[in-house]
């Protein structure tokens, strides 16, 4: 099997009005692949761990997944990450808002074309719930990006985005939310600033240590709480 190629796993799919149905999650949610990639569940098991430690004790209930550049896993480290929450019993929403370059419907590939963040953020008084899939796993739920965007950033900077994350904030134990590399936009800035905290993914003789540092420079400057930095070497 590779990379590219899915399993199936039934799950009940009930927003806007949907009956039955199945995600698909690819080879990269690895903490569905048993012992095929251990290595890389355990260490995404010790990262839960660590979160549920210092950052679900302390009250925190949001997570900005960032990374320097594309090259960095950011997508792979969310939704691995949201996979571990949800198999621990926390109740869990991952939402891709990298509208530039939306993976995570590769990763868990919903049953019927769906719709996301982007067409909910365009359309003023949008139903939340009509973009929320619910039972992607027990205890996971999942928000797509929606169709590719060129003005994201003004997207995010609408009102609806502070009202669905007030939503998600009081439905959820956690929400982890994926973000676009930050060296060519501002949309992971503005992301970590609404939500507060935010995790950083680099890249294994990849990422630049510059690069990093502006980063968690700029994130201080906004008064965000920087919880970590990864080294993903997948």
């Amino acid at each position: 099997m590779n990379r590219d190629d899915a399993i199936t796993m039934e799950a009940a799919v009930t927003p806007s009005g949907q009956q039955g149905g199945s995600f698909r999650f690819s080879e990269d949610v690895v903490m569905l692949q048993g012992e095929t990639f251990a290595a890389q569940a355990e260490s995404i098991g010790a990262l839960r761990t660590q979160l549920l430690s210092q950052h679900l004790r302390e009250g925190r209930r949001a997570l900005a997944i960032l990374s320097p550049d594309d090259k960095a896993g950011s997508a792979f480290v969310a939704v691995n990450l949201a996979v571990s929450l949800a198999q621990a019993g926390i109740k869990t929403l991952l939402i891709d808002a990298n509208m530039r370059a939306p993976s995570i419907q590769r990763m868990i590939v919903p049953p019927r074309g769906t719709s996301g963040l982007r067409e909910c953020l365009e359309t003023a008084g949008s139903d939340f719930g009509d973009i929320i899939q619910d039972d992607v796993l027990p205890h996971l739920s999942v928000i797509y990006a929606g169709e590719p965007s060129s003005n994201a950033q003004e997207l995010l900077a609408r009102p609806q985005l502070n009202l669905l994350v007030d939503l998600c904030l009081r439905e959820y134990e956690i929400t982890i939310v994926d973000t676009a590399p930050s060296n060519n936009c501002a949309d992971a800035q503005l992301l970590a600033t609404l939500l507060r905290y935010a995790l950083i993914i680099v890249r294994k003789d990849d990422s630049y240590v510059n690069d990093v540092r502006t980063l968690i420079a700029d994130l201080r400057a906004n008064r965000v709480e920087v919880t970590g930095t990864v080294i993903n070497e997948t």
